[in-house]
């Protein structure tokens, strides 16, 4: 088990360290974006760069964040259960969470393929949308490995922070 948890960390910290690379790159277009722009020259299709990217920074980064806990979490509910009860409201929750991810990241499959059928390009660099939305899935099926994981170390009865 503990390779299976060491194996999901460092996919979790490679997707996350990818995520941050990709929101410093967007820092980087929109600062020179508002440069150019003041220049009467602005980045053609910066918008369609920062949406691409957007949605690479959102999706890649959930997982180790919710390996890290570092997610909101209301637990305002769960302070008033006993340890026993807490553990088992863990559990369903993991297992809800897992459903939803893996359920989302099926349906982003589909959605790729509808449009590798389509065809659907960007409007300014005429990329294909169709690799988003695979990779967003990749990122939802992760985070149901994460949560896996996390499952695991709370029926084993680590301390789960």
């Amino acid at each position: 088990m503990k390779r299976f948890l060491g194996a999901v960390l460092r996919i979790d910290i490679t997707f996350h360290a990818i995520a941050g690379s990709v929101l410093a790159f967007m820092m980087v277009v929109t600062l020179l974006d508002i440069i150019m722009r003041n220049l009467g020259r602005p980045i053609v299709g910066s918008m369609e760069i920062i949406s691409f990217c957007g949605s690479v920074v959102v999706g890649f980064a959930i997982p180790y964040t919710s390996w890290k806990k570092a997610h909101v979490y209301v637990d305002f509910l769960l302070v008033k259960l006993s340890p026993g009860n807490r553990r088992i409201m863990e559990i369903i929750t993991r297992c809800m969470g897992i459903a939803l991810f893996a359920f989302i990241g099926y349906n982003f499959i589909l959605y790729g393929f509808d449009l590798i059928k389509t065809k659907e390009v960007s409007p300014s660099f005429k990329l294909p949308y169709y690799p988003i939305p695979f990779g967003l899935s990749l990122s939802c099926f992760l985070q149901c490995l994460t949560l896996i994981a996390d499952l695991l170390k709370t029926v084993q009865g680590g301390k789960n922070e």
